[in-house]
């Protein structure tokens, strides 16, 4: 029997998020979207997102083929669901996955997981108390060449890691809530969280942290940023960069090794060996992103097992590191343990 699937948001990321599950189900994959849901009834409409985003350039929709509802508690009452994918602002996010775990309902809500530690918990707390299954959309967990990467760590192929640098950067979106540090948290939330859940995926929790930053928007949090990460014999570092005066999104990596270097960048993904030749390294993983996140997730709840990839906790301890971070911005640098 296929997955119930409802969808709650329909903004910019939201309409990228109904994409990408309609080609889920062009696929063949065991998900049925049954119903949608957006407090502003001009969403269901023809209405371009305007992100710097793949996959998101698509405008209208056919909206009825689906159970369209305005209120989250109507939809929740009146439909029966396997799952739903909560894209609602930020600072809805506890809330509106809270109301769909106490509905007896699996979610997979965007990232980041909160604004606060505690809202997090609480999210945690929800899905135990009700039995069902809570997964955030840290999406970068599912790209093949993240994947990759986290392979050649785990296995060795290239010696002991020594560290690496992580950036991404790209124009801001344009609604004022992402800008409000109480609601969006600036960049270091919305867009530098990606890098964040990354060093954590890739090197396990840092020890203390140290961010320089500043604030473009007033009241924003951290519209540029740069943080080291303090490991035991590593060199972490990570740059983010929501003032970019070009189009388009930018983002890469480079990894270290005793015995090579991994780079991703505009030339694609490319290792080398201690003595700067280029080496072949296979890798099984397409990349995935939002696809390969709900499909995955949709097979966990339909097939039962544990969630090895990216487990909420997870997703929390990526929220404790952005806050530390925030906090030493706001101390110019000084480090903050963790």
């Amino acid at each position: 029997m296929a997955i119930r699937m409802g969808l709650v948001g329909l903004g910019g990321m939201g309409r990228g998020h109904l994409s990408t599950i309609e080609k889920l189900m062009a696929d063949g994959a065991d998900i049925e979207l049954v119903a949608l849901c957006d407090i502003d009834p001009k969403a269901f409409g023809a209405v371009k997102a305007s992100l710097n985003l793949e996959g998101m350039e698509k405008a209208d929709y056919d909206f009825s083929k689906y159970h369209c509802y305005d209120n989250v508690d109507e939809m929740l009452a009146n439909e029966k669901l396997d799952l739903v994918n909560v894209v609602v602002p930020t600072y809805e996010h506890s809330t509106v996955t809270c109301k769909v775990l106490n509905a007896g309902v699996n979610c997979l809500c965007e990232k980041p997981m909160a604004i606060s530690v505690a809202q997090c918990q609480l999210m945690i707390d929800t899905a135990k108390k009700n039995n069902v299954r809570l997964m955030i959309g840290q999406c970068e967990r599912f790209d093949g060449q993240y994947l990759t990467l986290k392979e050649i760590i785990d296995n060795g192929t290239l010696g002991k890691p020594i560290g690496g640098h992580y950036y991404r950067g790209g124009a801001a979106p344009t609604k004022e809530w992402y800008f409000c540090r109480e609601k969006g948290g600036g960049g270091l939330f919305d867009q530098h969280i990606h890098d964040v859940d990354m060093v954590q995926y890739l090197y396990g929790m840092p020890k203390a942290v140290s961010t320089v930053g500043r604030i473009v928007r007033p009241g924003s949090g951290y519209d540029t940023s740069a943080t080291n990460y303090v490991y035991d014999g590593l060199c972490v570092h990570t740059s983010n960069n929501w003032v970019q005066n070009q189009p388009g999104f930018k983002w890469g990596f480079r990894a270290d090794f005793e015995e090579g270097t991994v780079v991703s960048d505009h030339k694609g993904f490319k290792a080398y060996d201690k003595d700067y030749n280029e080496i072949e390294i296979k890798s099984k993983h397409e990349n995935g992103g939002h696809y390969a996140e709900i499909k995955y997730f949709a097979e966990l709840i339909a097939n039962g097992g544990e969630n090895t990839i990216n487990p909420p906790e997870d997703s929390m301890n990526t929220i404790r590191i952005a806050l530390a971070e925030m906090e030493s911005a706001d101390n110019k640098g000084q480090l903050v343990e963790l």
